[in-house]
């Protein structure tokens, strides 16, 4: 079961596989918590930013999962 991290938020996935559920999460950050801004971002890159005050970080969205999974598991 996959669990967000984002602090006071409670939804969890209910899925068959751990890849259903990784989906599942994908979609519900991008629902819940994600902003759209303006930015020049490669093509197959993103940006992600792990605290509220910290900066931008331009990556492959297989290293931002990585970097995220990391900075959350602490």
């Amino acid at each position: 079961m996959k669990r967000c991290s984002h602090p006071g938020c409670s939804w969890q996935a209910i899925a068959p596989s751990a890849d259903a559920a990784m989906a599942q999460y994908a979609e519900h950050l991008v629902e819940a918590h994600a902003k759209t801004v303006e930015a020049d971002i490669p093509d197959g890159m993103v940006q992600i930013k792990l605290q509220e005050d910290g900066e931008w970080i331009t990556t492959t969205f297989e290293e931002a999962r990585e970097l995220h999974d990391s900075f959350h598991d602490h």
